[in-house]
């Protein structure tokens, strides 16, 4: 029993360390790979009739939308339910929640 309420004590994150990571690195790799423009910046070689920057940013964006759906996905996992002690309508404990964040006795 003491290990449970250690663990529901402990924030997302550190309950679940290697998801965040994933998180982090997936967000990390989309911004590196769109701001390191000597990865892209050329016009050799060609695919098809597009110079490979164009080709590069034609490939990219929706591989962007794929990762951030991912991570997106993951971070759902990361939250507490709903109606959950800790969850976004945790303001259950002391008493009820009139809807404003405020708690009514």
């Amino acid at each position: 029993m003491a290990q449970e309420s250690s663990i529901k004590s402990r924030g997302p994150i550190a309950a679940h360390p290697v998801t965040s990571a994933v998180i982090a690195i997936l967000v990390i790799a989309a911004i590196f790979f769109s701001l390191y423009v000597p990865l892209y910046a050329r016009a050799t070689p060609m695919v098809g009739d597009f110079p490979f920057f164009y080709f590069y940013l034609i490939v990219y964006m929706p591989v962007v939308g794929i990762v951030l759906w991912i991570v997106i996905t993951l971070q759902k996992r990361l939250a507490p339910a709903r109606g959950a002690p800790d969850g976004p309508a945790g303001v259950q404990r002391g008493g009820a929640s009139d809807g404003a964040g405020e708690v009514t006795k």
